[in-house]
């Protein structure tokens, strides 16, 4: 067996964390945009070759994806992008209607100054993905509102709360990425962004709670229509 210099082993570890890290951010990207659909097998040496990346870091990438209810690894059948259901549907609408309101509602108690930049840029560039409508508006479109409601969920100055939200959003935006199917339809540009946006830099909470609550019942609604 060679030994390892102790120093080298060191070093090894922020190494294999970094390529584990990629990994990971690759294939949930993948998988949130639908480019690996639901149900699609992760086969292992497919996915080392088309990533340039190992096996440990792929093992450790699908358990973090895995815990994230994003995979699904099926013991000794290999693992899996997960499917969804009308019930998670259900379960992801029901939650954001409690907590992103509340959030909402947080974010104009909590935001400073300097935090409203990045949310006016995403609000200008839904706007003129609206009047565009380039080829990628589709895929566009969806990043830039799973942006933005992360984005009053970090105003909102809750950790934890980001953090669900964030994977809440992540499932979100594969059930639409897949039913949708790159439809160019009215409902994806009907949203409230710039009215919560308004409300919030106005520090106007039922107003901000209000309009959270109508842009996410929206959605659900125009969602229930795709998936009957």
């Amino acid at each position: 067996m060679i030994a390892i210099p102790a120093e080298d082993a060191v070093r090894a570890k922020p190494v294999r964390k970094k390529l584990t890290e990629h990994l990971y951010e690759l294939l949930k990207r993948d998988i949130v945009e639908c480019t690996l659909e639901p149900g699609e097998q992760l086969l292992e040496a497919a996915v080392r070759d088309r990533y340039q990346i190992g096996h440990t870091p792929f093992r450790e990438a699908c358990h973090r994806l895995a815990a994230e209810g994003l995979v699904e690894i099926r013991p000794r059948r290999g693992s899996y992008v997960a499917s969804f259901s009308r019930r998670d549907i259900r379960d992801v609408f029901e939650l954001r209607l409690q907590l992103e309101p509340w959030a909402a509602a947080l974010a104009c108690e909590r935001w400073q100054p300097p935090e409203l930049a990045p949310l006016d840029g995403i609000v200008a560039r839904f706007a003129r993905l609206s009047v565009e409508r380039p080829p990628q508006s589709f895929r566009e479109v969806n990043r830039g509102s799973m942006a933005f409601h992360v984005g009053v969920a970090r105003l909102a100055g809750n950790q934890e709360l980001q953090a669900i939200i964030e994977s809440l959003h992540s499932k979100l935006m594969r059930i639409i990425m897949f039913t949708a199917r790159h439809t160019l339809e009215d409902e994806l540009f009907d949203a409230c962004h710039a009215g919560i946006l308004e409300a919030i830099r106005n520090r106007s909470a039922a107003q901000a709670r209000r309009l959270m609550v109508k842009d996410i019942t929206s959605t659900r609604n125009w969602v229930r229509e795709l998936t009957r």
